[in-house]
């Protein structure tokens, strides 16, 4: 999991350039009377966010405003067809937010590229955070189809937030070798002792969900097939030692990136495999 910039956008900044899009006067009118309920929603999910608290902001399926009511419906058009439609006069704001996620990647599984935009709580159960920017999120297309559009009942079931849940500075992705023809790799989450069980849960809860054992595991499969030659070349002039060093300098390096990285974690793992270093890589 990794953290993401805070967009600077509020809003009002993208409800109000979304809705000079629609026509219909009517329908306009009553847009222009929830202003006040799309800033006062945004406030208070800010305010739960930053306590692990997201699961007490209240569903609904529609916005009432001054000027009568907005249903869940057109909020979700509003997103689709004025924000994240292609050429969308909200279009530039949607990119500002995804194009902020660090070197591209999705913060959720620190590995894929972002494409898409998250709603960390679901529109259709809260219209009035629709287009808000703090529940908005980027991240990759396979972990937005993981994630689904299910809301937190609980503390435990709150999914990690990019922009409010910094755990970069605490380990706890571990791997293990696989031995085999050919040699593979696992993944499995040990929190810190220092965690709550809530935190451990939700990361948990996150690692499974987004079934990213998964996806390490493939590109670590990957990873040993793109490093077998130097490895052998490494074992046939210095042995197993120098192999095992070569892969734990490998690993302390991705550690100065991130402490949670899968390849660091392989690296590690590998680093401290008999069967691997003696030339399990080969098999």
């Amino acid at each position: 999991m990794w953290t993401a910039p805070r967009p600077e956008l509020t809003a009002l900044d993208i409800f109000d350039t979304c809705a000079q899009g629609i026509a219909d006067a009517a329908k306009k009118t009553r847009l222009d009377g929830i202003r006040e309920q799309i800033e006062q929603a945004e406030n208070d999910f800010d305010a739960r966010a930053a306590t692990t608290e997201l699961h007490l902001v209240v569903e609904a399926d529609t916005v009432a405003g001054a000027n009568g009511t907005v249903t869940a419906k057109e909020m979700e058009q509003l997103y689709d067809r004025h924000l994240a439609r292609q050429k969308s006069r909200g279009r530039e704001m949607y990119d500002k937010i995804m194009m902020a996620a660090v070197h591209g990647q999705c913060p959720f599984c620190g590995h894929l590229p972002v494409s898409t935009l998250d709603h960390s709580l679901p529109k259709t159960r809260h219209p009035a955070l629709a287009l808000t920017p703090l529940n908005l999120i980027p991240c990759c297309k396979d972990c937005n189809h993981n994630k689904g559009t299910s809301g937190p009942n609980s503390t435990e079931t709150q999914f990690l937030h990019a922009y409010y849940d910094d755990l970069t500075a605490d380990r706890w992705l571990y791997g293990a070798i696989v031995e085999g023809s050919p040699p593979g790799a696992a993944f499995h989450v040990v929190p810190p002792e220092e965690w709550t069980e809530a935190t451990s849960a939700r990361v948990r809860r996150h690692f499974n969900k987004l079934k990213l054992a998964r996806l390490y595991a493939s590109q670590a499969g990957r990873q040993i097939q793109n490093i077998r030659r130097s490895l052998s070349n490494i074992y046939d002039a210095a042995g197993a030692d120098a192999v095992s060093a070569d892969l734990l300098e490998r690993s302390l390096s991705c550690a100065d990136v991130s402490l949670n990285s899968w390849e660091g974690a392989f690296y590690e793992a590998a680093s401290h495999s008999d069967w691997f270093c003696n030339g399990g890589f080969r098999a």
